[in-house]
């Protein structure tokens, strides 16, 4: 058992071992190395404390940190609450990094427990003026190693994670709790990372720069510090631990989604967050190539040091978890980061290592994601269930309703072929329902295979207005969910597309239509067979909801090569008229109203099975 020392140090509030060691060494004037060998922490011989960052915090054994206590003169009770350990059973990652059997080598740190060097909080460290803190500095808080601690709630800034002069740490640390702990005479606020220029790797002369100076001009929203102070009041020992502990994993999940979906949940960010996260992933796209769209594990399951990343994507995460069609953003952020069976794989091994502590109604959105994709969880392949999409592929219009269109999908910016993205985005809910190829789906829809465009992906293409999605997957799967809530309501388009494949308007409805054509001055409108079939044409595309350029026109199919020629050069001119003006001429404005209400009736009638009367309705 060591001696007491001479003199000690009454901890700050808040205060972990760490910051304890640096600024009561620097008041004895010995190195943290020195006074861990003098109080117990580090066995004699060994000038290092880097075997040890871990098991100071989470872990210290009970006689250690008693003998620290009585050489520091302090309580049992404040020593045990400079380390992390009453958190065990509130912070998931913590019990995750504690939960390795003794005796199977080194202990595997979990990605959301520490981020590497601490973080901090410039204000703090620079202390409240008293006469202790001004000779050495403010307190380094436990809290601050957590990933889930990203900004201080008193000073209401971004915590932060690298000296303002060397830039250091550069790279993400394995978690040290002291940087050269052999070094002497250095303020416990001073950057203890070599130099730059000093050679030598990390024995290089320190840096020496005052931390406290940092600075960031990104500054954290109001409701983004209500987030931390939240995660924060979760932390506290005294609420019931399963709550806590679902709460800090749903949280995890749905940033771990965010992040693999990036950059198309890049609309969710403040726009003043946007530049760095992006160059947070962009790093992690050219130091691991081949490793992105959240297809491996630990990339998707660990937290980024930067603060304002981890701030930004966090606060994402929560908003998304309180919002009211939660199921529906989740299940979008999945289809746009986890469309391919690799990364899907890689999903299904994240969701099954959370599955445990995360909360019922996230488990619920989770399961419904493993019922509509294929996926392995552990070794073994999960079995394909049906589609869970809640809609059917046969509910699917082969052109997508306008309104829909409108609502979900159509890009705020850019000038777009609105036919063909409405075709792509109904063959892309026919993918989706049918776990089907696109090629399959054009088949399913009764439209050309090259009538979809393949470039809907692409970000520039759909970006659009801030709060609109970016990526075109994401607003299907918007869509989707739509059509879910909805599906006791939409028709069975395929039966009405089979029922039509064929079908002109019979000749004798036709004049019993046109008969009620109100009479008109001048010249009497033309009532031929051409015209019949554009008005056939427009029927099919009420009744099926399909697009009127693959509308079956065996009228003019049976006609000779030269009328059909003829009848093919003024269908556009007809059609338009007919369906595209808005202030047609009386005669087809009538005819509109007339044959706008034939589609109604046939199509009850065929949705009701009961069989057509020679082509027409009864």
């Amino acid at each position: 058992m060591p001696p007491p020392l001479p003199r000690s140090l009454d901890p700050l509030p808040g205060e972990g071992l760490p910051g304890y060691l640096l600024r009561l060494a620097h008041r004895l004037d010995l190195s943290p190395a020195d006074l861990a060998r003098r109080t117990g922490l580090l066995p004699a011989g060994r000038d290092s404390l880097f075997h040890l960052r871990h098991h100071l915090l989470i872990d210290p054994p009970p006689d250690d940190l008693a003998a620290f206590a009585d050489a520091t003169r302090l309580t049992h009770e404040e020593a045990d609450a400079r380390t992390l350990r009453g958190l065990r059973d509130h912070y998931p990652p913590l019990a995750r990094s504690l939960e390795q059997a003794p005796g199977t080598g080194r202990r595997r740190i979990d990605g959301w427990l520490f981020t590497g060097f601490s973080r901090f909080c410039p204000k703090c460290l620079a202390g409240d003026g008293s006469p202790i803190q001004q000779a050495h500095g403010g307190p380094w808080k436990k809290e601050w190693h957590l990933a889930v601690v990203f900004a201080c709630p008193e000073h209401e800034c971004f915590l932060q994670h690298q000296c303002p002069t060397c830039h250091r740490p550069d790279r993400r640390l394995a978690d040290p709790l002291v940087i050269r702990p052999g070094a002497r005479h250095l303020h416990p606020t001073q950057c203890r990372f070599p130099a730059p220029d000093s050679g030598r790797g990390m024995h290089g002369r320190p840096c020496g720069a005052r931390i406290e100076l940092a600075g960031n001009p990104i500054r954290p929203s109001p409701r983004l510090l209500d987030v931390q102070r939240d995660l924060l009041d979760e932390l506290d020992p005294n609420l019931p631990q399963a709550l806590t502990a679902e709460s800090l994993t749903d949280l995890r999940l749905v940033t771990g989604f965010i992040a693999a979906a990036w950059p198309q949940s890049r609309h969710l960010l403040d726009s003043d967050l946007v530049d760095p996260v992006n160059a947070y992933f962009q790093a992690n796209k050219e130091n691991h190539p081949g490793k992105l769209r959240g297809h491996h594990v630990k990339s998707l399951d660990k937290a980024p040091r930067d603060a304002v990343v981890f701030g930004a994507l966090i606060g994402i995460a929560d908003e998304l978890l309180f919002a009211d069609n939660v199921q529906q953003r989740i299940t979008g952020l999945f289809d746009a980061a986890f469309h391919t069976r690799e990364s899907r794989t890689s999903w299904a091994r994240f969701f099954a290592h959370h599955e445990r502590t995360c909360s019922t109604r996230m488990r619920d959105i989770m399961r419904s994601l493993i019922s509509a994709y294929p996926g392995i969880i552990g070794r073994r392949i999960a079995p394909f269930r049906g589609s869970g999409m809640g809609f059917a592929p046969h509910q699917i219009p082969a052109f997508l309703e306008q309104d829909w269109y409108e609502r979900f999908i159509r890009p705020t910016r850019f000038p777009v072929d609105e036919r063909r993205v409405r075709r792509t985005a109904a063959a892309h809910l026919v993918c989706r329902a049918a776990q089907c190829t696109l090629r399959e789906a054009t088949h399913i829809l009764g439209i050309p295979e090259g009538s979809v465009r393949d470039d809907v992906n692409d970000d520039a293409f759909w970006t659009g207005a801030k709060d609109a999605p970016i990526d075109f997957r994401l607003a299907v799967v918007e869509l989707g969910t739509h059509l879910h809530e909805i599906a006791d309501q939409l028709p069975d388009y395929q039966r009405r597309r089979d029922i039509l494949s064929d079908w002109v308007l019979p000749e004798e409805t036709w004049r019993k239509l046109t008969s009620d054509l109100p009479e008109i001055s001048g010249k009497r409108p033309v009532l031929d067979d051409r015209k019949r079939q554009v008005a056939s044409i427009f029927i099919w595309t009420r009744v099926t909801a399909g697009e009127h350029l693959f509308a079956p026109r065996p009228l003019e199919q049976a006609q000779p090569e030269q009328i059909r020629q003829a009848w093919a050069a003024r269908r556009p001119t007809t059609w338009h008229q007919l369906a595209g003006r808005h202030d047609p001429g009386p005669h087809y404005a009538a005819l509109r109203q007339l044959l706008t209400e034939y589609a109604g009736k046939l199509a009850k009638e065929i949705d009701a099975g009961d069989p057509l009367a020679n082509g027409a309705v009864t």
